[in-house]
C-alpha cells in the first residue's frame, strides 16, 4: 500500500491543475463525476477535495460547485509520499484497568501489517486531548482510534475530531452511540441487561445502580437495567440509581463521602455497578459498615476485569480487551483499505455474564 486512496486521487487532481486541464476559475466535475471517473466512493473524492481545499488549489462555492483558484505560494501542503505504512495514533482516557489489554491487542494486530501504534493518554482531560488532536492534525498519522473524554456530554474538541476525521480514518471506543462517526460498538446495554436479567431470577425486586452519567458507557449500560426493570415489570425508583461523574466515582467510597449510598443501600437488596471498580470498592464500603456480602447485599460489575477477582470473586459481564484491540485495529485496517464499504457491525464481540460470589438470593429466599 502506497498511501491513503484519496491522497492519490488528490495527487492526480493537484496534476491536473498544474498542467492547466482545470484551470484558474473552471468549475471541476462534481463529487458523482469524479467518483466515476476514479472509480471510488464519494467520502474518498470529498477528502482528496478537501485536501486540495486546504493546500490553496480549490474552493467550493455555496451551492455552485468547487473551482480551481488561483494559489498563493506559501498555502502549499505536501501531500506525504511513502511505501512504509505509518503510525495509527491510539488515544485513550487511561492507562490502567482494561485499556492496556486494549492496547496490547491493538498493537498484536497492527505490528503484524508492519504499523506502528501511537498511544497518547488523556487523564480524561479535555485540554490534554485537545493537545492531542492538535497535534494529530498537525502530523496526522495513518487511522486514529480514540476513547473521547467524557463521551456521554457534548465534547469541546469534538470540531477538533470531525476535522481529523475528513482527513484519516477514525475510529471511537466505548462511545458506542455518537451520531456520524464510526465507533465500535460494546454492546454494553445488552449487557448490563443480562446482569439485571440474572439478579431478578435469583428473586431481588429491588435493584439499585450506579452509573456514570458523563460517559456513554454509562448512559448505555443504565438503558440495559432499565429494560431489564421494564421487562420484569419491577417498579422503577429514581432515587435507588446514583449517577456519577468518572472522576468523582472514588469519593462516593470514602466514610467522608456523599451519604448517597448509604440511602439506596437502605431500599435495595442489589446492587448493579459501572464496572468493577466501583463494584470493587462498594463491597469494601459494605464490609465496613458491616454489611454482609452476599448475604445481606448483592452486587455486581461490568468488564469482568482484574478487580473482579481481586480478593472477592464478583459478579461481572465480560469486556473483549485484548481482542477487542484486536478488533479496533482490524476494523480501522479495513477502513484504510476499503474506505466507505466497512461494516463495524460485522467485529462487535458479544457479552457474557460472569457468575460468582457476590451474588445470591435476597434474605429470606
Amino acid at each position: 500500500m502506497a498511501y491513503f486512496k484519496y491522497e492519490q486521487i488528490a495527487d492526480n487532481l493537484r496534476e491536473l491543475i498544474l498542467n492547466e486541464t482545470y484551470t484558474v476559475g473552471e468549475k471541476i466535475p462534481t463529487e458523482d463525476e469524479l467518483s466515476l471517473q476514479f472509480q471510488v466512493g464519494r467520502q474518498t473524492v470529498r477528502n482528496a477535495v478537501k485536501l486540495l481545499e486546504e493546500s490553496g488549489y480549490l474552493k467550493k462555492v455555496q451551492g455552485s460547485g468547487t473551482y480551481v483558484q488561483k494559489r498563493a505560494v506559501d498555502t502549499e501542503r505536501p501531500v506525504p509520499h511513502t511505501d512504509q505504512p505509518g503510525n495509527i495514533a491510539l488515544v485513550m482516557m487511561n492507562s490502567d484497568y482494561v485499556f492496556l489489554d486494549v492496547m496490547r491487542g491493538a498493537s498484536d494486530c497492527l505490528l503484524q501489517r508492519r504499523y506502528m501504534l501511537n498511544p497518547f493518554i488523556t487523564d480524561s482531560d479535555y485540554i490534554k486531548e485537545r493537545l492531542v488532536l492538535e497535534q494529530l492534525l498537525e502530523n496526522p498519522p495513518a487511522g486514529l482510534i480514540i476513547e473521547p473524554v467524557n463521551s456521554g456530554l457534548l465534547s469541546v474538541n469534538q470540531p477538533l475530531l470531525d476535522k481529523i476525521a475528513a482527513r484519516i480514518p477514525c475510529l471511537m471506543l466505548h462511545a458506542d452511540g455518537i451520531k456520524g462517526f464510526p465507533a465500535l460498538a460494546l454492546r454494553d446495554r445488552e449487557g448490563t441487561k443480562l446482569l439485571t436479567d440474572y439478579l431478578f431470577s435469583l428473586g431481588h425486586r429491588s435493584i439499585g445502580a450506579l452509573f456514570c452519567c458523563d460517559e456513554l458507557t454509562g448512559q448505555n449500560r443504565f438503558r440495559g437495567y432499565w429494560d431489564s426493570v421494564y421487562e420484569h415489570q419491577a417498579e422503577y425508583n429514581p432515587r435507588n440509581i446514583i449517577w456519577v461523574e468518572h472522576c468523582k466515582k472514588e469519593k462516593l467510597f470514602l466514610e467522608s463521602g456523599p451519604h448517597a449510598l448509604d440511602d439506596i443501600l437502605d431500599q435495595v437488596s442489589a446492587v448493579v455497578c459501572h464496572d468493577d471498580r466501583a463494584a470493587y470498592r462498594l463491597i469494601q464500603y459494605l464490609r465496613r459498615k458491616g454489611v454482609r456480602v452476599p448475604e445481606e447485599m448483592s452486587v455486581a460489575g461490568y468488564d469482568d476485569s482484574s478487580y473482579a477477582v481481586l480478593d472477592f470473586p464478583i459478579t461481572s459481564v465480560t469486556h473483549p480487551k485484548t481482542k477487542y484491540g484486536k478488533q479496533a485495529a482490524q476494523a480501522l485496517l479495513d477502513m484504510i483499505d476499503h474506505p466507505g464499504n466497512v461494516n463495524l457491525d460485522a467485529y462487535t464481540i458479544p457479552p457474557q455474564l460472569v457468575v460468582r460470589k457476590s451474588t445470591a438470593p435476597p434474605a429470606g429466599r
